[in-house]
């Protein structure tokens, strides 16, 4: 049997508008966002190369996936952009992609829920780094190497930009759309889980030998996969209620930018 592929919890006009995001307004933000992740780097890495701080365009695109966690700040304000150019352009606020509304006490414990529920992805994360890489710290945490004051801005800035853009792209309008066109819910997450796992291959991108670090890329996806199986999950079980994911993920996203700055992974 089909799950209705209509149950996004607006109503009345907002709900008609809401429906008629498609598939191609899904498709401009995931282009949006990969193509930034790659073209800002890329920009920054020239950037070193011209500036004299890197030898070539390969030490370059390395040095400059140490900057990601500042950097992600402008592909999410890009996000947050587009976000808000398709919601005017069909009459939707954007307070409707984050669902019904609840009490702050709900927000606050379905986030403490989700991260006691994270645990096992945590641990498969930290078992994939072990056997990868031999390391116990994630290596896209490992080349993250800033100034201070990028160091705070990471902590401060980027996590608050990343959960006003990512989750809300996500379940606001991308699982919609792909629901409307699959007719199927547990079908359309799957899809939309396995399309946000494919872009952390592009968030950094590394360079190894003459081509892409092909190997880092696909941890990226793997270790990165529990945790949206996870939220996705959740999302469904909170009834389709945003705001504890975001809650649960700006302290997650923020616990670990600080852990970095701080020199404990």
């Amino acid at each position: 049997m089909s799950a209705p592929a209509v149950s996004i919890p607006v109503g009345g006009d907002s709900a008609a508008r809401l429906l008629r995001l498609s598939v191609g307004a899904a498709g401009l933000l995931i282009v949006t966002r990969v193509s930034l992740w790659v073209g800002v780097q890329l920009l920054l890495a020239v950037g070193l190369v011209v500036g004299g701080l890197a030898g070539d365009l390969e030490d370059g695109f390395n040095a400059a996936a140490g900057w990601w966690m500042v950097y992600g700040s402008l592909i999410d304000l890009a996000t947050i952009g587009a976000l808000v150019w398709l919601l005017r352009r069909h009459g939707i606020a954007y307070r409707q992609l984050l669902g019904p509304r609840a009490a702050a006490w709900q927000v606050g414990l379905g986030a403490l829920a989700v991260l006691v529920v994270s645990a096992p992805a945590i641990f498969f994360s930290a078992e994939l780094t072990a056997a990868i890489f031999g390391t116990d710290t994630p290596p896209m945490l490992a080349i993250v190497d800033t100034p201070a004051w990028a160091a705070a801005f990471s902590v401060l800035v980027w996590p608050l930009l990343a959960e006003l853009a990512e989750p809300v792209a996500y379940f606001g309008i991308i699982l919609p759309a792909l629901e409307r066109r699959l007719g199927r819910a547990w079908l359309a997450a799957a899809v939309m889980v396995g399309i946000w796992a494919a872009e952390h291959a592009f968030f950094p991108v590394l360079i190894a030998g003459e081509g892409l670090d092909m190997t880092f890329a696909a941890y990226r996806v793997l270790s990165v996969l529990p945790f949206l199986a996870i939220w996705t999950a959740l999302y469904f079980v909170f009834g389709r209620r945003l705001l504890p994911l975001m809650a649960a993920r700006w302290l997650f996203n923020g616990g670990t930018a600080l852990a970095v700055g701080l020199g404990w992974m």
